[in-house]
């Protein structure tokens, strides 16, 4: 021990632990800086990170008067080799006046914009809709066109794609009463209590074809007793809304999903739901048109 004290006195160093307190003072002091540095990069990256930033340099450009962004992305959506900023935005109703004391319950009056980034210049198409708080924006493209899919999980959809500067909205060039699946009925067999039988009916809605076979479906190797599980509400509701390539063309086809049964379990967090109807559609000359529909478990 006397030989390491010497050794510490030849160097010069003299050790207190007042000395010791400050350096672990600043140990800890760097370290908070760093993991602040670090949380602030992490959110500023993060979806809700992007949007505050994105919201503020739009406001800047444009009045978005009462209205709150809900989803924003900046891409060059008119290939002029400057970012442009495609949102929507809506007024926010809340259950109470006060907004730090209260929940979202719908976004009202949604609107589709996007910003010119060279130019500032605005596109904004009103959908005249009112969406529920988990409304998504989805930009998704196939070899010749951009499409822009605004959907909630309460049945309410814009697909939408730009002409020309000019918003075209292909779920309401296809009908105008808002866009509905095929109305469902179920039964179980009475042989096979794990047998649900599926019949379908279009109810004179154009955009679909009439569907007049029954389908059975056997959720047995499944375990699932059906007696813990209701019919849907809304028989003809669509809960799902997606573009997809599903014939690898290169050419995006548009599918809606339609779920059979729902758990009496409001707190199972597996199998949900059972039992869904997907029914796809080409996109041609601005409108959907039926191609077919599969009933699955």
């Amino acid at each position: 021990m006397g030989k390491f004290s010497k050794i510490i006195k030849e160097i010069g160093f003299t050790y207190s632990f007042k000395r010791l307190k400050k350096a672990i003072l600043l140990v800890i002091l760097f370290s908070l800086i760093g993991l602040g540095v670090y949380f602030l990069y992490k959110f500023e990256s993060s979806e809700s990170g992007l949007r505050m930033i994105y919201e503020r340099e739009v406001s800047s450009l444009i009045d978005l008067g009462e209205n709150t962004i809900i989803k924003i992305y900046k891409e060059d959506f008119n290939e002029d080799q400057v970012q442009d900023y495609v949102f929507i935005m809506a007024k926010e109703q809340r259950s109470n006046q006060n907004s730090l004391n209260s929940t979202l319950e719908m976004y009202n009056d949604v609107s589709f914009v996007i910003v010119d980034g060279n130019t500032n210049e605005e596109i904004v198409y009103e959908t005249q809709k009112d969406y529920k708080p988990e409304v998504n924006l989805n930009i998704v493209k196939d070899n010749d066109e951009r499409y822009y899919l605004i959907c909630d999980n309460d049945g309410n959809v814009d697909l939408l794609k730009i002409e020309e500067k000019d918003v075209i909205n292909i779920a309401k060039n296809t009908t105008e009463n808002g866009l509905l699946g095929y109305t469902i009925y179920t039964s179980r067999n009475e042989e096979n209590t794990s047998v649900l039988n599926v019949t379908l009916d279009n109810y004179g809605k154009e955009y679909l074809e009439e569907y007049s076979q029954t389908k059975s479906l056997d959720f047995s190797e499944l375990s699932i007793d059906l007696e813990k599980y209701r019919e849907t509400y809304l028989r003809d509701k669509i809960s799902k809304f997606e573009l997809s390539d599903i014939d690898s063309d290169g050419d995006l086809e548009f599918i809606t999903t339609q779920y059979i049964l729902y758990s009496l379990d409001d707190n199972a967090t597996e199998n949900k739901t059972i039992g869904k109807i997907e029914i796809s559609y080409n996109i041609d000359d601005n409108k959907l048109v039926y191609d077919k529909v599969e009933i699955n478990i």
